[in-house]
C-alpha cells in the first residue's frame, strides 16, 4: 500500500473500483511500471551468473479468482464492451481464471483454465524472474487467438507456518495478477465449420484468488 496508495481505503488493501476509472487505471498502470522498475533493479544488482543457476520455481496459483477489470472490442463495425450490460468495466466479477489448473505433464510448470464448455479454455505459463515474488505470465486462448501481452505479472507472497512465520523453502502463493489482456479473434461457425472471425478487445484487469464466502461476485467478467 505505500508503494502503490491507490489500494489504500482505510488502511486495508483494496481493489481500486472500476467506476472509478482514474483510481482505477492508476492503480492498474502504477503497479505495473512500479513492479517493471523493481525488476529493472534487481536484474542490474544481480550477478548474471548466479541469476541462471536458480532453480526454477514458479508461483503457485488457486483455482478460484475474482476480477476488476475495464474494457472494449470492436468487430470493424461494431464498437462495445465485452462486459455484461454493455458496461465499460466490471467489479469483483467471477474472473475467466476460475478453473486454473496444473497440467499434469508439466508438473506444475504450467497451468490451463478448466471449466465446463470448452473444457480446456486458455494456457497459463508463469516464468520466474529475478525477483522470488514476481513471475511473468503467458497466456494462450483456445477459441479467440486470444494472449497477454508485456507487461503481465504475479505477485506472490511467502506461505506461512502455524506461527505466523514465513516458509522459504515452499513456493510462493499468488496473492494478485495484474495484466492486460488482448483477443484478435472471436470462434464463428460457417457451414458446420469453427473458424476465428475478426475481432479485437482489450481488457486491462486485477485479478485475485478467494475461497468459500469469498467468492461472492457481482456476474461474471469477460470471457476468452
Amino acid at each position: 500500500m505505500r508503494l502503490i496508495p491507490q489500494f489504500n481505503v482505510n488502511g486495508q488493501f483494496t481493489i481500486p473500483k472500476d467506476a472509478d476509472l482514474p483510481t482505477f487505471l492508476s492503480a492498474q498502470q502504477g503497479l505495473l511500471n512500479a513492479v517493471d522498475m523493481i525488476l529493472a533493479q534487481e536484474n542490474i544488482r544481480q550477478n548474471p551468473s548466479n541469476v541462471g543457476r536458480l532453480v526454477s520455481r514458479p508461483l503457485i496459483f488457486a483455482s478460484n479468482w475474482l476480477s476488476s477489470e475495464v474494457g472494449i472490442q470492436t468487430d470493424g463495425t461494431n464498437l462495445n464492451s465485452p462486459e455484461a450490460g454493455g458496461k465499460f468495466g466490471a467489479y469483483r466479477v467471477k474472473s475467466f481464471l476460475t478453473g486454473l489448473t496444473p497440467v499434469p505433464l508439466a508438473q506444475g510448470s504450467m497451468y490451463v483454465i478448466k471449466q465446463s464448455n470448452p473444457t480446456y479454455q486458455a494456457l497459463v505459463y508463469p516464468m520466474p524472474t529475478s525477483h522470488p515474488c514476481v513471475n511473468r505470465l503467458v497466456l494462450a486462448a483456445n477459441s479467440t487467438a486470444g494472449f497477454w501481452p508485456t507487461p503481465t505479472y504475479a505477485l506472490g507472497r511467502y506461505q506461512l507456518d502455524n506461527d505466523g512465520l514465513p516458509m522459504r523453502e515452499k513456493p510462493l502463493s499468488t496473492y494478485l495478477i495484474v495484466n492486460i489482456c488482448l483477443d484478435l479473434g472471436k470462434s464463428a461457425g460457417i457451414d458446420q465449420q469453427s473458424v476465428l472471425r475478426p475481432n479485437a478487445m482489450i481488457i486491462l484487469a486485477l485479478h485475485w484468488p478467494c475461497e468459500g464466502a469469498e467468492c461472492a461476485d457481482n456476474g461474471i467478467g469477460h470471457q476468452h
